[in-house]
């Protein structure tokens, strides 16, 4: 067996024996059943959340963390192995999905750690439960505050009219395929491509819709509302002016931000042993 050829079946043993410690699980929650993976034990833990139309395999890069430390891997509501009814899919549906799974798994608080739509839904889930948050990382996500305004509200019902027309039919899908490419940087290999279009197409049509245009039913948070938990930022150099920086301090005033060059959406799983040991060393803190 040549040198590449073992390291690939040593890896394929390794992923194997971890998926056979995983424990499977499904919780209930006001849509249905929400599917997770729970590691080891203890009241405490990091919750990862992808993103939208993605699936918990898109953090299995990340297995050397959550092997060694208490962890839960969620399938939003409507993605991955999740129940997927075809109604709204608003950012608190998702959060109380999360919620569900953690409270299922017996998690009281938890680092929570959302990549792209996964980063609003952590803020979103802080704002309903904020006992429950220890520590948020957000992964090439930034976090949008609800103005309580009508000029908000207006432009807000625009985005969203304008996501439903765009994603919609066979145009919908191209669209979306072309969204999927812009994604990438020429750190994603031909195999993570690949990878990451299938199962992103593969959602269904009305989830994915539904959760680039569904409102939030929640009040929008008093001017100036600020959190002092620890929140680290690892996101792609911006090409210009860092404004996701500047609008996360407005909420999160310590946060850290770690600026990739080169990087592309999906950071995690084409740097994973950069993504481990950022995210290792701030949960250790």
């Amino acid at each position: 067996m040549t040198a590449p050829r073992a390291t690939r079946a040593a890896a394929l043993l390794l992923l194997t024996a971890l998926l056979a410690s995983a424990q499977s699980r499904f919780a209930s929650y006001a849509g249905g059943r929400v599917h997770y993976e729970s590691y080891g034990d203890g009241p405490e833990a990091l919750v990862f959340i992808h993103g939208w139309t993605c699936d918990l395999t898109f953090w299995r890069a990340q297995a050397p963390v959550y092997e060694n430390r208490r962890s839960l891997l969620i399938d939003l509501p409507g993605h991955g192995a999740s129940d997927k009814p075809d109604i709204a899919y608003p950012l608190e549906f998702f959060a109380r999905g999360v919620e569900a799974a953690m409270r299922d798994a017996g998690v009281e608080r938890a680092v929570l750690v959302g990549h792209s739509l996964g980063g609003p839904i952590a803020y979103t889930f802080l704002r309903l439960f904020p006992d429950q948050v220890k520590a948020i990382v957000l992964v090439d996500a930034g976090v949008t505050v609800p103005l309580d305004t009508a000029a908000y509200r207006s432009a807000q019902a625009a985005r969203y009219a304008a996501n439903r027309k765009a994603l919609a039919g066979a145009p919908g899908v191209k669209y979306f395929a072309a969204r999927i490419e812009a994604m990438f940087s020429r750190n994603t290999t031909p195999e993570l491509r690949d990878r990451i279009r299938s199962r992103m197409l593969a959602a269904p049509e009305y989830v994915r819709i539904a959760a680039v245009s569904s409102p939030s039913q929640l009040d929008p948070p008093k001017p100036g509302e600020t959190y002092a938990i620890p929140v680290l930022s690892i996101q792609p150099t911006p090409s210009g002016p860092d404004t996701r920086t500047a609008s996360l301090r407005k909420t999160f005033p310590g946060v850290k931000v770690e600026n990739w060059i080169g990087a592309g959406h999906f950071l995690m799983m084409e740097s994973p042993d950069r993504f481990n040991r950022s995210l290792n060393a701030f949960v250790s803190r």
